[in-house]
């Protein structure tokens, strides 16, 4: 991690991020001269034929410490890569699992949010929050199954720095995982429960969606759609929003299954 400037070191982050550009959509250079940027890199060590020691980019992550009332600092991701040849082995997942393990230890650090993020960094992000959370007794499967608690809630927080937002998707694909595939009547039950959060913002007043205009998520957007449509189409977008998560919970409980020692 590194979370000073230097000539040396600007000219070699600007190298790295040189990368982004191929990869990251709006990806920029950042700003060196500003301390709130912070920087983690990560490399694979090998040695060549000749048993010479080396080692190769794999990775970097950027992000800015934004300042929180009246003490606290809110680290946001603004840029995280791992180049194309280390896919598919879940080193995204362990170095963004790395990156969350040095912040927490940050007594400051409120929680942890992430910048405009990427379908794919919102799956190992989901990955990793569950597998965090899935060590925390609040999330035991026995507790699941009665719904997100204030409980869950701070304890997320508390220990992993995940905002409730995050708590309420881990607790969702969480309560999804410990679901047997033929407990219809957990099923349904879990149906409900979704689809009482995926409502809310239909419910939401005209001043309170001019409020949040500027920061609703791709769902609360739809949802403002929604809102001006017909009973009918509210309950045939509301299930196609339902199937949507269903599909995106499901990619990360394959995930939990596949790297359950990761």
């Amino acid at each position: 991690m590194v979370n000073e400037s230097s000539p040396e070191f600007n000219a070699y982050l600007a190298r790295v991020q040189t990368l982004a550009l191929w990869y990251i959509e709006a990806a920029q250079y950042t700003d060196n001269n500003d301390p709130r940027w912070q920087h983690y890199f990560l490399y694979e060590s090998f040695k060549k034929d000749d048993g010479t020691s080396r080692v190769a980019l794999a990775g970097y992550a950027s992000l800015v410490r934004f300042y929180n009332y009246p003490d606290k600092i809110r680290p946001r991701i603004a840029q995280i890569l791992l180049l194309p040849h280390y896919h598919g082995a879940g080193i995204g997942a362990r170095f963004l699992k790395a990156i969350y393990n040095d912040l927490i230890q940050d007594p400051k650090v409120i929680d942890i949010t992430a910048e405009v993020p990427a379908e794919s960094f919102i799956t190992t992000r989901d990955y990793v929050n569950c597998s965090n959370c899935s060590t925390l007794k609040e999330f035991h499967a026995d507790n699941l199954k009665k719904g997100f608690t204030e409980e869950m809630k701070n304890a997320a927080l508390l220990r992993f720095k995940i905002n409730p937002k995050q708590a309420r998707r881990v607790y969702e694909i969480l309560r999804l995982h410990h679901i047997g595939i033929r407990d219809e009547k957990a099923m349904e039950e879990y149906r409900l429960d979704v689809k009482k959060r995926l409502e809310k913002p239909f419910k939401r007043s005209e001043r309170d969606w001019r409020k949040l205009s500027s920061v609703l998520d791709e769902y609360e957007y739809s949802a403002v759609v929604a809102s001006q449509m017909s009973m009918e189409q509210k309950i045939a977008k509301l299930e196609q929003l339902y199937e949507e998560e269903l599909a995106a919970y499901r990619t990360v409980i394959k995930r939990l299954i596949n790297f359950a020692n990761g």
